[in-house]
């Protein structure tokens, strides 16, 4: 009898523990879900040019490729503000694929299927990449740093801007290409 009731006692026991984890397990999944959620614009979802065939193929959107340099003062400034903004950081995610591209970088990289590369190897040498050249496009006869250009989703291009742009005014620039 004592038996039975240590017994009892023992499997009640077990089983409170292992039904109060499965609510514990929940709990953890839901806040995780939850701290997912809220974090889903709090940084622009970056996509290398090499898995954007892929991703093109699968679910067609508009791309946005941000053209930088290193050391570039306007292109750190727009990395820490305007990529930061809220606003800036949900309408790319919702909207377009986003690519950002060293355009002096020396990686070969594919782009809908065509192979761009950088002629000059030299990692001293201070040269454009194919892809920076054609889709940039030049202002009052020169290139700016850094430069931002849209596509469409048969990777035409629908506009390149030259230049820092400020947290307060790229949003309209975003809106304009989503209508175009």
């Amino acid at each position: 009898m004592i038996r039975k009731i240590g017994f009892s006692i023992i499997s009640a026991a077990i089983l409170l523990t292992a039904c109060g984890n499965k609510e514990v397990k929940s709990n953890k999944q839901d806040y995780k879900k939850i701290i997912q959620e809220n974090n889903a614009y709090s940084n622009i979802k970056w996509v290398d040019f090499n898995n954007l065939d892929k991703l093109m193929s699968k679910t067609p959107k508009k791309i946005m490729i941000y053209f930088f340099r290193p050391n570039c003062p306007y292109c750190k400034e727009m990395k820490e503000t305007t990529f930061k903004n809220k606003e800036v950081i949900k309408l790319l995610n919702d909207n377009f694929y986003c690519v950002m591209f060293n355009g002096r970088d020396k990686e070969d990289i594919y782009l809908n299927g065509i192979k761009y590369i950088n002629p000059d190897k030299d990692i001293e040498t201070k040269s454009n990449h194919e892809v920076h050249t054609a889709l940039v496009d030049p202002y009052k006869k020169n290139i700016y740093w850094p430069s931002t250009v849209f596509l469409n989703e048969k990777y035409e291009k629908l506009r390149s801007w030259p230049g820092l742009q400020k947290e307060n005014q790229f949003p309209r620039v975003i809106q304009m290409m989503m209508k175009r």
